[in-house]
């Protein structure tokens, strides 16, 4: 049974440390992939959430310039290639930032889950066994994923809506509420191998929020990049959460070639 960190005995660092321990795993997740040659575990995965950004970003960007069109009057004259090319513009920093959100959601429930055998060789790597649920458990955690993920859409779009009244300060705080959303799904792909219900990962989960908000910052940074980002970022973040988490475990016997966690 894995001892992972509980949240009070745990000596806790400092608030600002967790941070970078979490936005730095992003980056050591990658580098764990390429140290170990784990590259064949994303190549569908990867294609996949790089497939789903696309059509979302080409669909919601298509349906948001005819709707713009539709219901915004147009000019005449020489005003309308002006007028035209303003709706263009429109439409696609809605569609981006509408594409960003689904995707969120979308990902956490048709990418993620196929991302499993590359955790599965991640945790024989850092633990020296493998780590496995029953078939029932496996059903039931797929549930509360989607569950979770419709329930957190949810929630963004109540922050979005909170965000309006808050000015200047509306971009960060939506990074911060984006990031936080991004990674709490990579840990908890983790963590509902180690808890046996929703309240038991409930707790853990805030037990790693300050390192949750780092690791979704990286990732959210890494998404910015055209069709890079979704290549890489799911998958690298899911790797950081598992650095993260089994750093906190009590050291097993090692894997050969496994001495270091990136």
């Amino acid at each position: 049974m894995v001892q992972y960190r509980q949240q009070k005995a745990y000596p806790q660092p400092h608030p600002l440390l967790r941070l970078a321990l979490g936005f730095g795993a992003f980056f050591r997740g990658f580098l764990f992939i390429k140290k170990h040659k784990l590259w064949p575990y994303l190549l569908f995965p990867s294609l996949l959430s790089a497939v789903l950004g696309v059509l979302l970003l080409l669909g919601i960007y298509a349906g948001t310039d005819y709707l713009v069109l539709k219901f915004w009057d147009g000019a005449s004259g020489i005003w309308q290639g002006i007028y035209e090319s303003l709706v263009q513009v429109v439409a696609l920093i809605a569609a981006l930032f509408i594409t960003f959100f689904t995707y969120q959601l979308l990902a956490s429930v048709l990418v993620i889950p196929f991302l499993g055998p590359l955790l599965a060789e991640v945790e024989l790597r850092l633990t020296g066994k493998p780590i496995a649920t029953a078939p029932w458990q496996d059903f039931k955690n797929a549930w509360i994923g989607i569950w979770m993920g419709i329930r957190d859409l949810g929630l963004q779009l109540f922050c979005l809506v909170i965000s309006l009244f808050l000015g200047p300060f509306q971009p960060a705080f939506m990074i911060a509420v984006t990031s936080h959303f991004l990674g709490r799904a990579s840990f908890d792909f983790v963590l509902e191998k180690h808890t046996k219900n929703l309240p038991e990962r409930h707790t853990q989960t805030r037990v790693y929020l300050l390192e949750m908000e780092g690791l979704g910052l990286a990732q959210f940074m890494i998404l910015l990049v055209p069709l890079l980002g979704v290549f890489i970022a799911p998958a690298s973040a899911l790797v950081g959460a598992a650095l993260v988490f089994y750093a906190d475990t009590d050291p097993p016997e090692k894997l050969p070639g496994s001495e270091t966690n990136g």
